[in-house]
């Protein structure tokens, strides 16, 4: 198994859910989380902590959350 490299993770990356639906973009990053631009009319920002990370590609990052629950 590869070891995720969970900061590497950069603004202006494309965050995806477990689901396969595209959440929204990186806008800031520290050494416990990242901020979240979230898609859609309603938007808003969310904050994920970089434990949720599954993996991590140059420009794409996926987390360990369904969409239904990235509402909060």
């Amino acid at each position: 198994m590869m070891e995720i490299d969970r900061d590497s993770v950069q603004p202006g990356w494309t965050v995806w859910t477990t689901d396969g639906k595209k959440l929204g973009q990186v806008i800031a990053a520290d050494q416990q989380e990242f901020q979240v631009k979230k898609e859609g009319l309603l938007g808003g920002t969310l904050s994920i902590p970089k434990s949720a990370v599954t993996d991590v590609e140059t420009g794409r990052v996926e987390v360990d959350l369904a969409e239904a629950n990235a509402a909060s």
